[in-house]
């Protein structure tokens, strides 16, 4: 199109701009010189000028009005603490806030193959193929450990504790976890052989419990063993106490039921077989601990008490109360005023 072509194009269109449509030639319109001579009108009555202003905060049935410049202030502070007055979907808020940082988290416990003896494997955590279970592997909950014949794995705890799955057994780690606030879970499932237990101290609200056929075996701190056939179950301690089911058994006691029957009302002398397999573990695994101290501090001490107490372990410093210590149970503290003496071992 040229540059002509385009302006008669344009003039064509201010043409068509400027010719009323037919609706507008269809509405009669009042003249210039009436609309001129009206009136002015307006749709609301006009607002009374005044020189005092009055601001009112409420609606007429409560009467509150405030008039002037000091008492508007007051209000206005009155107002503002209204509106900035918390709700409660605020607190909720708040209150979620608090909650998220007081959030529990749990994370795996560490448990380390201490020492392995003979043919031992283990099925991980979500697989069904059996591995070799070595020394340093570190167990995670859902872990299956099989034993062979003339073979047995002793597993070391973060807590201080220290189990042994003895000869030809299988034992399911269910669970094997820790919070941010000090608590641990450790529950283990007996499903066939003998299990070996020397347990540390629990702190509040923590757990270490073992199941073998139809009954729990729960603990505070002690030494015993749960071992299962596939129809009877025997817990025998030989410190401390554990609690299977309502019976309470204490320290060179023990327990024999079968699947199906109730669990006797008072416990029995623990064998002599017995007591001396538990003795022979608690001793093997005081060594052990002694020797895993030793390989990380090069020396080993040993703390008398006034009382006769003693601990075994290293000594790691002291302030003017009380002596810092790591026994085979983990760190604490000993006060001075109770200590009769100190002596290296190692």
């Amino acid at each position: 199109m040229s540059e002509f072509e385009d302006q008669k194009h344009i003039e064509a269109l201010e043409a068509l701009l400027r010719k009323p449509s037919k609706v507008t030639e269809q509405v009669e319109f009042p003249r210039w010189e009436d609309v001129a001579t009206r009136s002015i009108r307006h749709e609301l009555e006009k607002m009374p000028s005044e020189t005092n202003k009055v601001i009112s905060f409420f609606r007429k049935p409560m009467g509150l009005t405030v008039v002037g410049g000091t008492t508007f202030a007051i209000a206005a502070t009155i107002l503002f603490a209204f509106i900035l007055k918390p709700t409660n979907n605020s607190i909720q808020v708040s209150s979620s806030a608090v909650m998220e940082e007081k959030r529990v988290i749990v994370t795996p416990l560490s448990v380390s193959v201490s020492q392995v003896k003979g043919k031992v494997f283990v099925v991980p955590s979500g697989s069904n193929t059996p591995v070799p279970l070595v020394e340093k592997y570190q167990l995670t909950s859902g872990d299956h450990i099989i034993t062979d014949l003339s073979s047995q794995v002793d597993l070391h705890f973060e807590t201080g504790s220290w189990i042994r799955v003895s000869s030809q057994s299988e034992v399911l780690v269910n669970t094997i976890e820790k919070t941010n606030e000090g608590t641990h879970s450790q529950k283990f499932e007996v499903k066939k052989g003998k299990l070996y237990a020397s347990v540390s101290k629990l702190s509040k609200d923590s757990e270490f419990v073992v199941q073998a056929g139809e009954h729990l075996t729960q603990v505070r701190g002690t030494i015993f063993s749960v071992s299962f056939n596939g129809n009877i179950e025997t817990v025998a301690v030989r410190e401390g106490s554990v609690a299977f089911g309502d019976l309470i058994l204490n320290a060179k006691q023990q327990v024999v039921v079968k699947q199906g029957e109730t669990i006797p009302q008072v416990a029995s002398q623990v064998s002599p077989k017995e007591d001396k397999e538990l003795k022979a573990f608690s001793t093997q695994a005081m060594l052990a601990k002694e020797s895993m101290l030793y390989k990380e501090h090069s020396r080993l001490e040993l703390v008398r008490l006034e009382d006769g107490t003693e601990y075994r372990g290293v000594i790691l410093g002291q302030s003017e109360t009380h002596l810092h210590f790591q026994g085979m149970d983990g760190k604490f503290e000993i006060p001075i005023q109770n200590i009769l003496e100190t002596e290296k071992i190692r």
